[in-house]
């Protein structure tokens, strides 16, 4: 899958949107992202497998378009390791986003997300990943 393929799909799904609303790449529309998974989860539904790919698309390309970072084909191979750090997920799920010294898988998170109620929302992942690529970028200017 390359970077083509992953903003396509997140063009596509916001173009859908949650209840078929378009959403617009903005940190504000990440809030329709957790009342959708906390909608779908209540119901269960099983549009939610196939809307997960593309809301983990889009809240990629939302912190991609306004923190950084390229796509890449593979998760670094631990947790942290060599001052990696990853957020968010699996090391066997693909795509993942790099951040320079940040990898984040934000289609796991929104499954997480999805299947668990406790998990932290999509809103504090973006705000999360912000302070740890931000503080950094600032610090070698």
């Amino acid at each position: 899958m390359d970077l083509g393929d992953i903003e396509r799909r997140a063009e596509r799904f916001a173009a859908e949107g949650p209840a078929g609303e378009r959403l617009d790449f903005s940190i504000d529309s990440l809030a329709a992202i957790d009342a959708w998974l906390d909608t779908a989860r209540a119901r269960r539904g099983a549009r939610a497998a196939d809307w997960v790919a593309g809301a983990g698309c889009y809240v990629g390309e939302v912190i991609r378009r306004h923190v950084g970072g390229r796509w890449r084909d593979r998760a670094a191979p631990a947790t942290r390791r060599g001052g990696w750090w990853r957020l968010g997920g699996r090391d066997d799920f693909n795509p993942v986003l790099d951040l320079d010294r940040l990898i984040i898988t934000p289609v796991d998170k929104v499954r997480a997300r999805l299947g668990d109620a406790g998990e932290d929302t999509i809103e504090r992942y973006y705000d999360a990943v912000e302070r740890m690529v931000i503080p950094r970028i600032e610090d070698l200017a």
